[in-house]
């Protein structure tokens, strides 16, 4: 449902929550049970004479069942991404497909009986024994994996080398810390979905900085840009009516950090169209981002346009999902982010409407191309100063200051984009002291997901980073 949209019309016939570990927990129990199928087979082989449509209908079976699970298994470790995640998609068509031709013939002979053929009146000691052991294994296999993750080494930097956060990542100092990759999926715009990230660390005894490079076909920094038309202002949007635009939006890019790190975004993701109880629906029908265990996951949300110009990344977290405010149009969940003492970017725009809105302010004659609007550079809108032709556009990101400040700020970053790659550095404290910040230390995780001009369809991975600092 994330990365097929044709699929949304079986959305309702879908479970709903966080299915992350039920995913891993079912395939971790598939995968024992064909191993023990296979040893026992290999072991104590079972004699039949099946006719042929049968014969080759368990063997496509076989087929289909060994890549779903390998094509999983090389995701879940983020290998062969490119074709992994294409095998992994058409083979649960095909799993349904083979259940389809396996089961109708049995149900045109048997009717309703074959159902009483599933289930056995009566399991014998062996039986309930392989059972139990299948159920054991498959739960330590589980185990295992759900609490996996990769190391992503961090390098020693003196308090006398200076890292200049530039967006080019070319100081000498980075040549000593080792590159960390990740095969990141499912976004949209990028080729095929996915998107290559590069990650590398360095710290001192005050901070931490982080080198991020990920492969990204276009320089998006056209955000949701105001149109004039001869009906007036108009927001050129394909989705954001949804808060799913893929068009006119912005490349930005996602660190989670959390104490905990558990595959699939920590269980933080809770997937569908009203997957928390007693709040909102999401109006693109993917899910929220939300924690339930009492703990913050920090989030930094780096943005091409908004963020970018002020040398800083967005500090935000997941915590648990907010209040729903009277008149509150999109609902966010646990999506939330850190306070802030002032500073800000705003929409330029007074009231939305997907017909026509108008301007907050209007550019003085030298800052009309700006992908962003210095409040200093402009003046209040009015329609006798608003001598626009049809055909012109302004910016739709008025900031308020030049930065941050407070505990938003605490990420400061810049990032700059050449032939398909954009390079993003970022720095923060070791520990700010907020309580929406995680330490970075050895033992925190992190998640890393790319956007290419979407809203909210992101790139995404399996298993996290953890951090291991010199001792």
């Amino acid at each position: 449902m994330l990365t097929q949209d044709w699929l949304m019309v079986i959305s309702p016939l879908l479970p709903e929550g966080d299915l992350y570990p039920w995913h891993i927990a079912s395939a971790s129990t598939l995968s024992v049970l064909a191993i023990s199928y296979l040893s026992l087979s290999l072991w104590r082989p079972y004699r039949s004479n099946p006719n042929q449509y049968h014969l080759w209908v368990n063997r496509l079976g076989y087929l289909i069942i060994l890549s779903l699970l390998c094509s999983g298994w090389f995701l879940w470790a983020g290998v062969y991404v490119v074709v992994m995640q294409p095998l992994h998609f058409y083979g649960v068509w095909l799993l349904l497909l083979y259940l389809l031709v396996h089961g109708w013939i049995y149900f045109i002979q048997y009717g309703k009986r074959v159902l009483f053929a599933l289930l056995p009146s009566h399991i014998e000691k062996q039986g309930a024994l392989i059972l139990a052991s299948v159920c054991i294994l498959g739960f330590l296999l589980f185990t295992s994996t759900r609490y996996s993750a990769d190391t992503l080494e961090v390098a020693s930097l003196s308090p006398s080398e200076f890292i200049d956060i530039d967006g080019h990542g070319d100081e000498t100092h980075w040549t000593r810390a080792p590159v960390y990759t990740i095969e990141t999926h499912g976004g949209a715009n990028f080729n095929d979905g996915r998107s290559t990230i590069r990650i590398q660390a360095l710290a001192n005894q005050y901070e931490s900085y982080f080198l991020i490079r990920w492969t990204d076909p276009s320089m998006s920094t056209n955000h949701l840009p105001l149109l004039k038309t001869k009906a007036g202002w108009k927001i050129q949007q394909n989705g954001f009516y949804q808060f799913d635009e893929r068009t006119f939006y912005e490349d930005k890019l996602a660190v989670m950090l959390s104490r905990s790190c558990s595959s699939g975004a920590d269980n933080t993701t809770y997937l569908g169209h009203r997957p928390l109880e007693g709040k909102p629906p999401n109006w693109h029908g993917k899910g929220f981002h939300a924690s339930m265990d009492g703990q913050i996951r920090d989030l930094w949300h780096w943005k091409a346009v908004r963020t970018n110009d002020m040398y800083q990344a967005d500090d935000n977290f997941f915590g648990p999902p907010a209040l729903v405010q009277q008149g509150q149009r999109r609902y966010t969940a646990g999506y939330q982010p850190d306070g802030k003492e002032s500073g800000a970017y705003v929409m330029n725009w007074q009231w939305y409407t997907p017909e026509t809105v108008i301007p907050k302010r209007l550019p003085d004659k030298d800052n009309v191309h700006l992908n962003v609007l210095p409040w200093f550079g402009s003046t209040p809108y009015h329609k006798k100063k608003d001598m626009f032709v049809p055909g012109s556009k302004l910016s739709s990101i008025l900031y308020r200051s030049n930065r941050f400040e407070g505990d938003r700020a605490d990420v400061r970053a810049r990032g700059s984009w050449d032939s398909g790659i954009w390079t993003l550095e970022l720095v923060r404290k070791h520990n700010t002291g907020s309580l929406h910040d995680v330490p970075l230390e050895s033992g925190t995780c992190m998640w890393f997901s790319a956007f290419d001009h979407a809203q909210v369809a992101h790139t995404r991975h399996i298993r996290p980073a953890i951090l291991r600092y010199p001792l």
